[in-house]
């Protein structure tokens, strides 16, 4: 117990340290060092999404992020242990009923198993399309620095919008816009 609660606090004060040490710094170009973070999740629309295998929590089915080319992806990446993401799962299934004719949704759990999300979404009832992947493949491929985070990928298989956090039912209305 105490070598889970020294870990906790660790990462709290490295998080802590880490956030106030970029403060006010700016960029080569003057620019606050948010404005550098907006920078990097805008370049990383307009490439190709990066492909990977995940199995089908529904069916337990090996698929690949490919498969779905031929209409526009939602894809989120989540955990069930991040409040923020599991905030927002049922704005996805609201959304997921009134588009999945138009859009493929696929929400990947980044969970360290494939029971945790399993179990989570049967509990809550959620039907929208969800899978388990290699964690740390998936996090690497997508550069993945905080979840939850969702991406706009088009029938052609190429990136066109990011967002980081969480979306209420407004946001994510405004998100899938981009995939029209």
């Amino acid at each position: 117990m105490k070598k889970v609660l020294t870990s906790i606090i660790l990462t709290i004060s490295l998080t802590a340290l880490i956030g106030y040490s970029n403060i006010g710094k700016s960029t080569a170009d003057n620019r606050p060092a948010h404005t550098v973070t907006m920078a990097k999740a805008e370049a990383a629309a307009s490439q190709a999404a990066p492909d990977f295998n995940f199995t089908d929590l529904a069916t337990g089915t090996t698929m690949k992020l490919s498969d779905l080319r031929g209409k526009p992806v939602y894809l989120n990446l989540w955990a069930t242990w991040c409040p923020p993401c599991v905030r927002e799962l049922p704005h996805i299934q609201a959304k997921y009923e009134q588009y999945k004719d138009r859009i493929h949704f696929l929400a990947i759990s980044i969970d360290n198993e494939q029971e945790a999300p399993l179990s989570f979404l049967k509990s809550k009832g959620y039907s929208f399309p969800a899978g388990f992947g290699n964690p740390r493949e998936i996090s690497s491929l997508y550069r993945v620095e905080a979840i939850p985070v969702s991406y706009i990928i088009d029938a052609n298989g190429i990136i066109k919008a990011k967002k980081l956090g969480s979306m209420d039912a407004a946001t994510l209305e405004s998100f899938l816009k981009n995939a029209e």
